[in-house]
């Protein structure tokens, strides 16, 4: 929705929750953003915001002379946190989201920002700016490429067409899963791509986790380039949401200090020379589920855990064989089938298995057995940035792991990673 009224800008003087922050007042249906204190006012100014808050952590050791370019604008400033001691003024704690809330209201902000309408007007957006001319998207199955590809197909039909690869590394049944939820709910156009045997060849023998990313990122490009190719169309969907934005901007002005860089569909060549068509880019990770729901999505794809890029090629760890892979995909959708079953699959943020190349003794229809062990992996967290290990039911895990050893052929072992991120990360490669 790119006429927006009622807009609180939250300038970023050092401060961790920030994010959270502009996202508790979404909450009360005031549409924030987030911009860094490097921002040139020239470029505030254009959003042009009702209200602006000002956070910094009592960390924080941002120069105090930067706040006079702000506040000298006549818009109205609230300084929360540390930014009251910089600026030598009264204000609000970080966490007091009431007095924030109090702020935006007396700025005349009346609760306006709520899905439903950001869906009529992104709908009329996209039609304004697509005209008559034809939409490529690359479609995972996730959340976001999801919603994005439900909004665009009801904004202009049969002028979008998905791309859907499969690349060898999709959890068990994603393919055909993702598939048939989108035949069912939409008649829109889905090239699926199988290019399993190009990606796993390529990827034999390989071990070393940075390899095997930037294998499957290259490997991806070629293959939805080749596809895109043959549907003539100048615009390019894409997934990106909010925070992608906000933690590629660097606080300092330093391209170094971003928390990660832009997202491009893994980075498509510039000779594409695609228009980006990127619909959801101003929603929080649990807006998109909103919309989603609001535009008839199924719970099946709306609430799904977060799943990465590279798929199972980053819980596999060492070599790649379709032996192994075929292991962990069995015991990750064990995993996941007694996650549901038992209740727990919407209380935890991410929970999955990992294939772990060692080998170790155990018993098997009354045999000796060496075979491989499984890690199980579940982890509660807002936005990945840091994440504390979930304390599954004990009989829970005792389920998983008496399954996973009896039904998976190759598997004598189960352990649960009790490792919380930092010091580890979330996923193992």
């Amino acid at each position: 929705m790119k006429h927006v009224k009622e807009t609180i800008v939250l300038l970023n003087f050092g401060c961790e929750d920030i994010q959270k922050i502009a996202r508790a007042i979404r909450d009360k249906h005031i549409y924030t953003m987030v911009m860094p204190y490097t921002v040139p006012t020239a470029r505030l100014l254009e959003e042009k915001p009702v209200g602006l808050i000002i956070c910094a952590d009592r960390s924080a050791a941002k120069p105090a002379a930067a706040l006079t370019a702000f506040t000298g604008l006549g818009i109205p400033v609230l300084f929360a946190g540390a930014a009251a001691e910089m600026g030598g003024k009264p204000g609000v704690a970080v966490s007091d989201i009431d007095a924030m809330c109090g702020f935006c209201q007396e700025c005349g902000c009346t609760g306006s920002w709520r899905m439903d309408a950001f869906i009529d007007e992104t709908i009329e957006d996209i039609r304004n700016r697509v005209g008559n001319e034809k939409v490529v998207l690359g479609l995972s199955g996730g959340v976001d490429s999801s919603v994005v590809a439900a909004l665009i197909h009801k904004a202009i039909g049969d002028q979008l067409t998905c791309v859907f690869v499969n690349h060898g590394l999709l959890r068990k049944n994603e393919a055909e899963l993702v598939q048939e939820i989108f035949a069912r709910n939409f008649k829109m156009n889905l090239k699926y791509v199988d290019a399993s045997d190009r990606f796993l060849n390529k990827l034999e023998g390989v071990s070393d986790p940075e390899r095997k990313r930037k294998i499957i990122g290259h490997e991806f490009i070629e293959v939805f380039t080749e596809a895109a190719a043959e549907v003539h169309a100048p615009f390019l969907g894409q997934g990106t949401i909010y925070p992608d934005i906000v933690e590629s901007i660097p606080l300092d002005g330093n391209p170094n200090g971003v928390i990660k860089s832009h997202h491009n569909v893994g980075g498509l060549p510039e000779d594409m020379h695609f228009k980006l068509v990127e619909p959801v880019e101003m929603l929080f990770k649990d807006e998109v589920r909103v919309v989603g729901r609001l535009l008839g999505l199924p719970s099946e794809l709306i609430d799904r855990h977060p799943f990465p890029g590279p798929s199972l090629g980053v819980r596999h760890l060492g070599a790649i064989d379709r032996a192994t892979l075929g292991i962990l995909r069995e015991a990750d959708a064990i995993v996941t089938d007694e996650l549901i079953k038992s209740g727990w699959y919407q209380k935890t943020w991410q929970t999955f298995a990992v294939f772990l190349p060692v080998k170790a003794v155990g018993i098997k229809h009354e045999m000796r057995t060496y075979s491989y062990a499984i890690a199980i992996r579940s982890v509660n967290s807002v936005d990945a940035v840091t994440a504390e290990v979930v304390r599954l039911p004990w009989e829970l895990l005792e389920t998983m792991a008496n399954r996973i050893i009896k039904e998976v052929d190759g598997v004598s072992r189960v352990v649960y990673d009790i490792t919380a991120k930092p010091p580890g990360t979330i996923e193992w490669e």
